[in-house]
C-alpha cells in the first residue's frame, strides 16, 4: 500500500511540474509579442502584468526582439537609458538600463516628422561617441577607453514610449529596447579633447525653452557613464564595431514631443534641430 501510495504522489508531482513547465512561454514567445506590436505600431505590452518578468529575462527578451527586426534592419550603435535618479525612480529601479539604436531610426539635421505617425515620442539632448575600432571584452579604465573614441558630438534622441498601461516598470522598458526609435546626430562638431563634462544645452520649441541640461547629468562623468555602457554592452554579449555610435543618456531630462519647432543649441553655439508637424 505504501508504495502505491508513493507511485501516485510521485505521478502527481510529475504532472504539476509538467504543467508549470507547460504554461512557461519561452523567452522568443514572449519577444513576439513586443515584436508584434513593433510592427502593428500598436501600444507596446506591459509584460511584466502577464510573465514573471525579472531583469535578467528583460534582457533576454529585448535580444530576442533585437534579433527579430536585425532580419530586415541593422544595429547602429547603443544607448544609455535611464541614467538620472529621477528617470529610475519613475519606473520603480535603481539602476540605468540599455538599448541598441538602428540605422534605421537615424534621421537628419532638420528632418521633420507628422505627429500623428508616432505613439508616444519623447525627446532627449545627448552625446555620442563614434568609436573608431571594435570593441568585444570589458574596458577597465577611461584612458583606455578614450583611445577608442574617434569623435564626440551632439544627438537628438526620440524614443517611443508608448505601453498597453500607463503603470509601467523597468523590466517592462528594458523588454521593449528601452523604447529605441529614432536619433539625429549633429556632425559639424567634435568635442574629443574636450571636457565634455562642461558642455550645456538648452532645448526650446519654438520659442520656449523646455529642457537645459549639462554633460555631467549622465551619471555624474560622461567618461564613466561611456565606460559603463560599453562594459553592459560587452557584458549582453554584443561587439562593439568600428563606427557604432554610443549615447550615455538623457542632459537635463526628457520631455513629450508636440508640433512645433525644436532646437538644441549646444554650449550656446552647436543647434541641431527638427520640426514636428501636425
Amino acid at each position: 500500500m505504501i508504495g502505491y501510495r508513493a507511485v501516485i504522489a510521485l505521478n502527481l508531482f510529475t504532472l504539476v511540474v509538467s504543467n508549470l513547465y507547460a504554461a512557461a512561454p519561452s523567452v522568443d514567445a514572449i519577444s513576439q509579442e513586443v515584436y508584434q506590436a513593433y510592427q502593428q505600431k500598436k501600444p507596446m505590452p506591459n509584460l511584466s502584468k502577464k510573465h514573471e518578468l525579472d531583469m535578467s529575462l528583460a534582457y533576454q527578451v529585448q535580444k530576442s526582439y533585437v534579433r527579430s527586426r536585425l532580419q530586415s534592419e541593422h544595429i547602429a550603435g547603443f544607448k544609455a537609458g535611464l541614467t538620472s535618479d529621477e528617470a529610475q525612480s519613475s519606473f520603480n529601479i535603481n539602476r540605468p538600463i540599455i538599448g541598441i539604436l538602428f540605422k534605421e531610426g537615424q534621421k537628419q539635421d532638420k528632418s521633420e516628422f507628422a505627429i500623428n505617425d508616432y505613439r508616444g515620442l519623447m525627446i532627449e539632448a545627448e552625446l555620442g561617441f563614434i568609436f573608431d575600432r571594435k570593441i568585444s571584452k570589458k574596458v577597465n579604465s577611461v584612458d583606455e577607453l578614450k583611445s577608442y573614441v574617434q569623435k564626440i558630438v551632439p544627438v537628438l534622441e526620440l524614443p517611443e514610449v508608448c505601453f498597453e498601461s500607463t503603470l509601467t516598470e523597468g523590466v517592462d522598458l528594458v523588454a521593449i529596447n528601452t523604447g529605441s526609435a529614432y536619433f539625429i546626430p549633429g556632425d559639424n562638431v567634435n568635442w574629443l579633447g574636450q571636457d565634455i563634462n562642461d558642455i550645456t544645452v538648452t532645448l526650446r520649441q519654438d520659442d520656449r525653452i523646455v529642457l537645459q541640461g549639462q554633460g555631467r547629468d549622465a551619471l555624474g562623468d560622461q567618461w564613466e557613464a561611456l565606460r559603463w555602457l560599453v562594459n553592459q554592452v560587452i557584458a549582453h554579449g554584443w561587439v562593439i564595431e568600428k563606427g557604432y555610435l554610443l549615447i550615455t543618456g538623457a542632459l537635463g531630462g526628457m520631455v513629450d514631443v508636440q508640433p512645433g519647432v525644436y532646437k538644441a543649441l549646444y554650449n550656446n553655439e552647436t543647434a541641431v534641430s527638427f520640426t514636428v508637424n501636425e
